[in-house]
């Protein structure tokens, strides 16, 4: 079976079709535009990419089950009501799902990006098989999600459990955009790299970065010895890893993925996190437990969005 998976975020809609086995065919990446608009985004740029890529399987014989779809949001997953998605202005309070089943003649399941992010890992990528998974999505802020009991997505009671960002860790901390203080996102993401950098090229420290360096050119600065840049890794190394130590004593999971954009750091980052994160832990999850680099890139939540067609994931959406 072949189904078609959608990441629609605020920069970029990925989609490809995709097989039971994570086979990918007709991979296609588009700017979203969505500065101009949910009506703009929907219905010149989402939906013309979908059937397209219908068209295309019809033409090659390929039999679909489905249209998965990722998106940058919080979400109510039985209904698929997306609630402002903060980086596709205008959106509000929107149902999704209802939209797309009208349009589209195929069967079609929504959820949020980071949660099948995590079922995407689940499956076929650095968390293969292990339950329960936590995933951390390491970009402008930081998304979560968890899998359990054989590829169930977590959604909580009100669909918003896996928001693993917004645990407070630091109670005085910086102001998150969710209007609590002290959350993970902003003291371990790509964002507060950048802004503990910024604030200590503001006090005067000597650095090779150039003022507004993003977390790409803080990592190379980093990776040629600038001590600067190696501190700020430190720095956010030491809140992830306080921070994945607050959610494995809570949950016991087998194994925590890390991706996104600044998980690439690679050890820059995974080194400190996992330092203290085995300081902080319970024993049994400090000798048993894993931290583990995402396997699946910018595929993962096309993949995942793939797999809620294929039946994973959700048993909450009609099927």
């Amino acid at each position: 079976m072949w189904v078609i998976g959608v990441d629609l975020g605020g920069t970029a809609i990925k989609a490809a079709i995709v097989n039971e086995w994570g086979g990918r065919e007709e991979i296609r990446e588009i700017p979203t535009q969505a500065h101009l608009g949910r009506d703009h985004v929907l219905e010149n740029r989402l939906l013309p990419l979908i059937e397209g890529l219908i068209k295309t399987a019809e033409k090659r014989g390929m039999a679909l089950g489905g249209v998965g779809v990722a998106v940058a949001s919080p979400l109510d997953p039985w209904k698929g009501v997306v609630y402002y998605p903060p980086n596709l202005p205008g959106w509000g309070v929107f149902p999704l799902l209802a939209f797309l089943k009208k349009r589209i003649s195929l069967p079609v399941y929504v959820d949020n990006d980071a949660n099948l992010f995590a079922l995407g890992e689940w499956r076929w990528g650095a968390g293969e098989g292990e339950t329960p998974l936590l995933c951390l999505t390491l970009g402008t802020g930081v998304g979560g999600g968890i899998v359990y009991q054989g590829g169930t997505i977590w959604h909580g009671a009100h669909g918003v459990g896996g928001e693993l960002g917004h645990i407070t860790i630091d109670m005085e901390g910086p102001l998150c955009r969710c209007g609590n203080k002290g959350c993970l996102e902003t003291l371990a993401s790509a964002s507060a790299l950048e802004r503990w950098v910024r604030e200590a090229q503001e006090r005067g420290r000597p650095t090779l970065l150039a003022p507004g360096a993003k977390a790409k050119e803080i990592a190379q600065a980093a990776r040629q010895g600038d001590s600067l840049a190696l501190e700020a890794f430190q720095w956010v190394g030491r809140n992830l890893g306080v921070g994945m130590a607050a959610l494995a004593n809570a949950f016991d999971p087998q194994v925590i993925v890390l991706g996104g954009g600044l998980s690439k750091a690679g050890m820059l980052l995974l080194s400190p996190a996992v330092s203290e994160f085995k300081r902080r832990v319970l024993p049994l999850q400090r000798e048993r437990g894993e931290v583990r680099l995402a396997l699946l890139g910018n595929m993962g939540g096309v993949l995942g969005a793939a797999l809620l067609a294929l039946g994973l994931g959700v048993e909450n959406q009609e099927r």
